[in-house]
């Protein structure tokens, strides 16, 4: 529970509070699981598409802590199938340091230090992804300024991922698409990289403050022309899918093992994926009475994720059957 707690401030931290413990499986398992926790760096997301698409609903936000602790409940079952586990008691012991009464000098230096490290990110990560983005938006390949923003290098990158998405979303996007791309660098570039690639929207959001101007809500939600349902889906789509890059490097270092490291990632990036479509499919058949667009694809897509779970599932049950029989002989 504590590394699930420190990732809703961090998830890096909260994946290198793993090491706690002992168990090689279980401290696999849980930095693989403690990402879907929301961090400090989904909540400009969070409060981008609430503001914007649910002015009136302060359940949005609770829900995608609710929705990553469910999630977190499910992985672990998962993983737990998958890969065969025992079930044994496990104990947890820490040494408790001296406890002494708080230094207020020791306070504002880790103020200081926290204050510093998120303006060498902001100065850095996001600067660095936001001037990319900017840069790619506005050249063609023959670095050439585009014609429009259709016509230039970012939406041609962008453009293939965009045909994943619209089982999701329901229109294709490559704004969007660049955005879930960008958000793998640092989640918070999803924010300033939508506010760089529609066009109109770089007035109604601060890309310095992640946050958009007071009272533009609706012109914003007009600009990406999207339901709200399709808005939800992408916003929890976002969410957990994989965290940023170092929250990855955190992920294999604890870990110390690829097959690990890429079945966490597989791990979460179909599960937000499966979270997306079937929050955009279900919402949108409520809602109006049909599902959304790329309906059968997206079905055929999380159909396959499901069948290799099920193979891996029958694949750990066999073994473990094997290992019965041979310890009975």
């Amino acid at each position: 529970m504590i590394p699930f707690v420190i990732s809703t401030g961090c998830a890096i931290p909260g994946v290198m509070a793993c090491r706690t413990i002992r168990n090689e499986r279980e401290r696999r398992a849980t930095a693989m699981l403690a990402p879907f926790m929301p961090c400090g760096a989904k909540l400009p997301v969070i409060a981008l598409f609430a503001g914007a698409f649910f002015e009136d609903a302060p359940w949005i936000s609770p829900l995608m802590y609710f929705a990553g602790i469910l999630l977190i409940f499910l992985g672990a079952l998962l993983v737990n199938k998958v890969t065969g586990y025992k079930v044994r008691k496990s104990f947890f012991i820490i040494e408790l340091p001296e406890y002494k009464v708080p230094s207020l000098w020791a306070a504002v230096k880790s103020m200081c230090a926290r204050g510093w490290s998120y303006i060498v990110k902001a100065a850095t990560i996001i600067l660095l992804c936001n001037t990319a983005v900017q840069i790619m938006q506005t050249f063609d390949w023959s670095f050439r300024v585009a014609e429009s923003a259709d016509t230039s290098i970012l939406a041609s990158i962008a453009g293939p991922f965009a045909y994943l998405l619209v089982p999701i979303i329901g229109v294709l996007s490559w704004q969007m698409a660049a955005a879930a791309v960008t958000g793998f660098i640092a989640k918070e570039n999803v924010v300033g990289t939508l506010a760089v690639c529609f066009v109109g929207l770089e007035n109604l959001i601060d890309t310095e403050e992640l946050a958009m101007i007071e009272g533009a809500g609706g012109e914003i939600a007009g600009i990406m022309a999207i339901t709200k349902v399709a808005a939800l889906a992408y916003l929890m789509f976002n969410l957990y899918t994989p965290p940023c890059f170092a929250a990855i490097g955190a992920m294999n270092s604890e870990m110390k093992s690829a097959k690990w490291l890429w079945g966490g990632i597989a791990l979460q990036l179909g599960a937000g994926y499966t979270v997306g479509y079937l929050v955009y499919q279900v919402g949108t058949l409520i809602t109006t009475g049909a599902f959304g667009a790329g309906f059968l694809p997206g079905l055929v897509a999380v159909a396959a994720m499901a069948a290799v779970v099920v193979a891996l599932c029958v694949r750990s049950d066999r073994r473990l059957k094997a290992e019965y029989a041979l310890n009975k002989s």
